[in-house]
């Protein structure tokens, strides 16, 4: 098992407010995808504050319960990004997505509060989307019964989660057993302009994990680049 990720600012945005990061042990992994939100570099601060206790309380408070890891581990979290944007005015409002997993030999532990989002493609060349949105489109669909089409219209790039906007905040837990060749966590940058088959073509080729996340990241650009990209790929 190993596990790469890229980061890109696009061509539209001024900063790059998604950060990621990756910790591998012999017998676990972790991995997560952060997309920022908020003025100025607040949305960066908040996504950069994330990951890295995230990555300090994994590395030392990790006690191979993934579900009873995750919801502690998002209690510190939110706290800290929720108290940094309380005492700093400049930081007022900041928040952000967060997609996380805890691979084991037995099984993967996935972490969703926003819409930041994991896949898998199975051994058999399927390609699944394990997380659920916290979105307003999503919502206006499910609850609603809205056109997917319309919903985009009136709720693109609203979510209904994050981590540090309110004092507390829950995530879904999903634990996957199915065997897989590729887990995939990303920013909206890529869900949302690349095209589902285009990623599925991309995965399939005979390249190098870390050419496909290269070619991942061009071809959110060649559509306009119009948000920051941030992809990991944990290949078994």
């Amino acid at each position: 098992m190993k596990a790469y990720g890229i980061t890109d600012k696009g061509l539209k945005r001024e900063q790059n407010q998604d950060s990621y990061v990756i910790v591998e042990d012999e017998d676990v992994t972790f991995v997560a995808v952060c997309d920022g939100i908020g003025g100025h570099q607040a949305g960066d601060i908040a996504s950069r504050l994330t990951c890295n206790l995230l990555s300090t309380c994994f590395k030392n408070q990790y006690n191979n319960n993934p579900e009873k890891w995750f919801r502690s581990a998002l209690k510190r979290v939110n706290k800290l990004v929720y108290d940094e944007s309380e005492t700093n005015p400049h930081l007022k409002g900041m928040g952000t997505t967060l997609v996380a997993a805890v691979i084991t030999r037995q099984a993967t532990y996935i972490l969703n509060v926003g819409d930041s989002r994991c896949y898998f493609m199975g051994t058999d060349g399927s390609f699944t989307q394990i997380t659920e949105d916290h979105s307003l489109v999503n919502d206006l669909v499910k609850i609603e019964g809205m056109e997917p089409e319309k919903a985009e219209a009136v709720g693109r790039h609203i979510i209904t989660k994050a981590v540090g906007i309110w004092p507390a905040v829950e995530g879904d837990i999903f634990e996957l057993t199915d065997d897989y060749k590729y887990l995939m966590l990303c920013s909206d940058g890529l869900h949302d302009y690349v095209e589902q088959e285009d990623i599925i073509n991309i995965l399939n080729e005979e390249k190098s994990t870390p050419k496909k996340l290269e070619e991942m990241v061009d071809k959110a650009n060649e559509v306009g680049g119009f948000d920051n990209t941030t992809v990991v790929l944990v290949e078994r």
